[in-house]
């Protein structure tokens, strides 16, 4: 069943709301974000561009073939040509590793790269990171920021159950002790207004 049908049902009253939210995250489940998409995209055109490259040296070596002096000279410049070109493969894979790891945690996958050492991390063959976990959860204990759910509150918590300073609405009636709650409310009273 399509959501066009599921919409229509659910306006009619044949079907729950529960059941479009279903349909609605099943559809996303399957869905690939920008990010993701635009990184690959960037990688595709830098294998065009490397493979182009290869043609080039293809066609320069063969118009080298008589000379073997010049045919070396190319083929040190290439080889360190591909070189360069593995590393900076080797850390784009790397770097899309990472922000796949973190993308459903992370605030931004970015910020994420910035403070991430990657000189010790590595990408194996089956494109997981060795020893990104450890360096997650390092990251995660100094700057819980940086991660959904992790936000840190403002303000100082209480004192041995004592009521300081200003607090929400729904703080002062998480506190379970009445009498303190009754404290709490007289001293924030603009906020049951």
């Amino acid at each position: 069943m399509d959501l066009k049908q599921l919409l229509d049902q659910y306006k009619n009253g044949e079907v729950e709301q529960s059941a479009v939210i279903d349909a609605v995250d099943a559809l996303k489940a399957d869905m690939v974000p920008r990010s993701r998409l635009n990184d690959k995209n960037v990688e595709i055109q830098d294998l065009n561009a490397e493979i182009a490259k290869r043609d080039e040296q293809i066609t320069a070596l063969e118009a080298a073939k008589g000379d073997a002096q010049q045919t070396a000279d190319l083929l040190e410049q290439y080889k360190q040509q591909n070189e360069n070109h593995v590393a900076e493969m080797n850390k784009l894979k790397l770097n899309n590793a990472i922000k796949l790891a973190v993308a459903k945690e992370a605030n931004d996958p970015d910020d994420i790269l910035a403070f991430l050492k990657t000189d010790a991390l590595e990408v194996t063959e089956d494109g997981t990171v060795k020893g990104l976990d450890d360096a997650i959860t390092t990251l995660k204990e100094s700057k819980p920021y940086l991660f959904q759910g992790e936000q840190r509150r403002s303000g100082n918590p209480p004192v041995n159950g004592a009521v300081t300073g200003a607090m929400t609405k729904q703080q002062i009636m998480e506190i379970k002790d009445p009498a303190q709650r009754q404290e709490a409310i007289r001293s924030n009273m603009n906020l049951f207004n």
